[in-house]
């Protein structure tokens, strides 16, 4: 591999990061802008949602985009769209900047994480899946530096969470300003691009929509896990310090098997169907063992279980359509974001047990080991 392709390859990744960084800490800081700006706790939700929203707008048009534009045109517009936004934010004064700030952060965060991932899989074909799992790596490793970073930073004298967040603003900029310097020469419209590109025709592959069935199922006991596991040991009398140990070694959990599944090229369906069982392993243990620490080792097998699963089942959809890698991430993202948004409504809130929550969660988890096994004797992609 050429010096200049490992740069970008690493400057993608990082950016990634860099998302994962932001995401965990607006998600630390919502409840101070909410206060800042005296809105009402029921507002909270919809300030996520806004940044959702605008996110699924941009993943809806960045895969047709990138496939007729130029993938790295497209993750350098997103990534100053992000730089922008988060300015809006960061310099707000009444809520309705707030609310276009988020909306337009969540543009340029969208295709940053999709259309790099695509990228990475292209210039990367006999290694996509190493380069997939260090970039998602790399995000888990920001999501769990964030909320300690953030708590540190307020603790300055005059910090505050606009400012935070413009300091999330100089990380994207400084990665956009990397990703410019090294790609000049290379910001070419694809050979071969067409002009009418439709993101739903990849829908038409069988195999296509088994991998964004699994991805959607996949993110319900992802998103829901974490979310609940803190009130699940609460629930059985553990301390708030246990409660949130249980959250961080979950995340450090997923982040090693991601760097384990950087190796793992080829044996993507391999290690879904052996590691999505783990969160049924794991759901069982939180909620059968009769010690915190038992519990502790259920949400390590949960965290294990999630680990390489949703960068492993994106690099299987790309290899799909390997000459429409934009519009396969972009409808990947698209499954990924609504099994995001469906979860927490309806295995969450909806069910409002934490202990059916976590048997739902299970049981979901072997539906993906199935759809794995599925894969490999239909379409043999790996063994």
């Amino acid at each position: 591999m050429r010096s200049g392709q490992r740069t970008q390859n690493w400057l993608y990744c990082t950016l990634v990061g860099v998302l994962g960084l932001y995401a965990s800490t607006y998600q630390t800081l919502v409840d101070r802008l909410a206060a800042h700006f005296g809105l009402d706790t029921r507002m909270i939700g919809v300030l996520l949602s806004v940044y959702a929203i605008g996110s699924l707008c941009s993943v809806l048009i960045s895969g047709m985009l990138s496939d007729s534009l130029g993938k790295r045109r497209v993750v350098l517009c997103a990534a100053l769209l992000m730089c922008l936004g988060l300015l809006c934010v960061s310099s707000s004064s009444t809520p309705a900047p707030l609310f276009v700030g988020l909306f337009f952060t969540g543009m340029g965060a969208g295709p940053c994480e999709s259309v790099s991932s695509a990228l990475l899989t292209d210039e990367n074909p006999g290694a996509s899946t190493r380069w997939m799992n260090i970039s998602q790596m790399l995000f888990g490793v920001g999501a769990i530096v964030a909320p300690l970073a953030a708590t540190w930073y307020l603790s300055r004298p005059g910090a505050d969470a606009s400012s935070a967040l413009l300091l999330c603003a100089g990380a994207v900029f400084l990665c956009w300003a990397a990703l410019t310097a090294t790609s000049r020469g290379r910001l070419r419209r694809p050979e071969g691009a067409r002009r009418e590109l439709n993101l739903f025709s990849v829908l038409k592959s069988r195999e296509f929509r088994l991998y964004a069935l699994l991805i959607f199922v996949y993110l319900c006991y992802e998103s829901v896990g974490p979310t609940y596991l803190r009130q699940l040991f609460l629930e059985r009398g553990a301390s708030e310090g246990t409660a949130n140990l249980a959250i961080s070694l979950f995340w450090a959990a997923m982040v090693v098997l991601r760097l384990v599944g950087a190796f793992m090229d080829g044996k993507e369906l391999v290690c879904v169907r052996i590691l999505s069982p783990l969160i049924a392993v794991g759901s069982a243990l939180a909620l059968l063992a009769p010690s915190d620490g038992l519990r502790l080792a259920g949400a390590v097998l949960y965290g294990f279980g999630c680990g390489p699963v949703w960068p492993m089942l994106f690099v299987l959809a790309s290899r799909v359509f390997p000459e429409r890698s934009g519009a396969a991430y972009a409808t990947m993202m698209l499954f990924s974001v609504a099994g995001d948004s469906f979860a927490p409504a309806v295995l969450g809130s909806g069910v409002n047990n934490v202990n059916v929550t976590f048997i739902l969660c299970g049981a979901l988890s072997l539906v993906v080991a199935a759809g794995a096994w599925y894969a490999a004797r239909r379409y043999g992609r790996s063994s």
